[in-house]
C-alpha cells in the first residue's frame, strides 16, 4: 500500500515542485492562509494518519527575519519542535528542509555535514534551531540542507535579476559569494527519493560545481540574450539588514551515494529552467 504523505508548505517554490511529483490521492497538502504551521492543533490534525511528513514550510525572508525574529523562530524552530514531538509519538518519518545559512561562510573549502554550524544572521539561527529541535525529539527523520534555490513559484535570485533587467541598463552583482544555484525541480526529485527510502540523517544537496553570484548572473543573461550589463561588485556595496555567508559551497558526497544518478553541474538545470520562463 502506498504511503500516506503530508506536505507542509505546498504552495511555496519547493513545495509546489514536490506536489507535482505525486498523485493527489497519495498526498495531503497544507499551506497558508488556510493552514498555520505554528498552530499546534492545526498541525496535529494535518499530520494525523500520515506515514511520511515533508516539511517545506518556512519563514524564508532573510532580511525580515532580522526585525521579525520571533515569527521566524516560531515557524522555523518552534513549529518544527512541535512537528517532531507529534511525529515521534507515532514514529512518522519526517523530511525537513534546511539551508546553507546555518554556516558563517568562512571555511575555505566546501561545507560537509560534520562541520560546526555558525549562523551569521537571524534566519540562519532560526533554521539551525529547527534542525536541532527536530533531531533532539525525533530520530526517524532526514534533514536536507539546500542552497541558492530557484524555481517558478517564488521570489529568488534568478527571478529578481530578470525582473530588474527590464528596468535597468546595468546591474551590479556580487562576485564574492560562492555556491551552487539549485533548481527546486531537482531538489524535489531528491525529496521524492527520501520519501520512498526513508533515509535518515543530515544531508547537503546542491547542484554540482560552484560559481559566484556574478558568474551565475552572466550565464543566465547570456542564455536569455538580455542586453543588460552585469557589473561585478563586493557584498559590502549592498546595504542589507542580514549578513550573508561568502562561502555556501556544499560537499554533496554523502547524498550522492544515495542517488541513482550523478548530480548535474549547475549550468544544465539552470539552462532547462530558463527555457521554461
Amino acid at each position: 500500500m502506498a504511503d500516506k504523505i503530508v506536505l507542509l508548505g505546498a504552495k511555496g517554490m519547493l513545495g509546489s515542485e514536490v506536489r507535482s511529483l505525486y498523485a493527489e490521492e497519495n498526498l495531503k497538502t497544507f499551506d497558508l492562509p488556510e493552514f498555520d504551521i505554528t498552530d499546534f492543533a492545526q498541525l496535529q490534525k494535518a499530520v494525523d494518519n500520515a506515514n511520511v511528513i515533508i516539511n517545506c514550510a518556512a519563514f524564508t525572508d532573510v532580511e525580515k527575519a532580522e526585525s521579525q525574529y520571533d515569527l521566524a523562530y516560531k515557524v522555523n524552530a518552534e513549529a518544527v519542535e512541535n512537528l517532531a514531538k507529534i511525529a515521534a509519538e507515532k514514529n512518522i518519518y519526517v523530511i525537513h528542509i534546511s539551508t546553507d545559512f546555518v554556516f558563517d561562510g568562512k571555511k575555505d573549502s566546501p561545507y560537509e555535514e560534520t562541520d560546526t554550524p555558525r549562523p551569521i544572521n537571524a534566519y540562519g539561527r532560526s533554521k539551525l534551531e529547527g534542525e536541532l529541535l527536530l533531531m533532539e525529539n525525533h530520530q526517524n527523520c532526514g534533514i536536507i540542507r539546500v542552497q541558492w534555490t530557484y524555481g517558478k513559484n517564488g521570489n529568488n535570485f534568478i527571478s529578481k535579476l530578470i525582473s530588474l533587467s527590464k528596468q535597468r541598463d546595468s546591474l551590479k552583482v556580487v562576485d564574492d559569494q560562492f555556491g551552487s544555484p539549485t533548481w527546486t525541480q531537482e531538489a524535489a526529485k531528491v525529496i521524492h527519493i527520501f520519501a520512498e527510502n526513508k533515509h535518515r540523517g543530515l544531508f547537503h544537496y546542491a547542484a554540482a560545481e560552484y560559481a559566484s553570484r556574478y558568474e551565475v548572473a552572466k550565464f543566465a543573461f547570456g542564455k536569455l540574450e538580455l542586453k543588460t550589463e552585469i557589473i561585478p561588485c563586493k557584498s559590502d556595496e549592498f546595504k542589507s539588514a542580514a549578513a550573508r555567508p561568502a562561502n555556501s559551497r556544499f560537499c554533496c558526497d554523502k547524498i550522492q551515494s544515495l542517488l541513482d544518478k550523478p548530480i548535474e553541474m549547475w549550468q544544465k538545470p539552470l539552462e532547462r529552467f530558463l527555457k521554461t520562463i
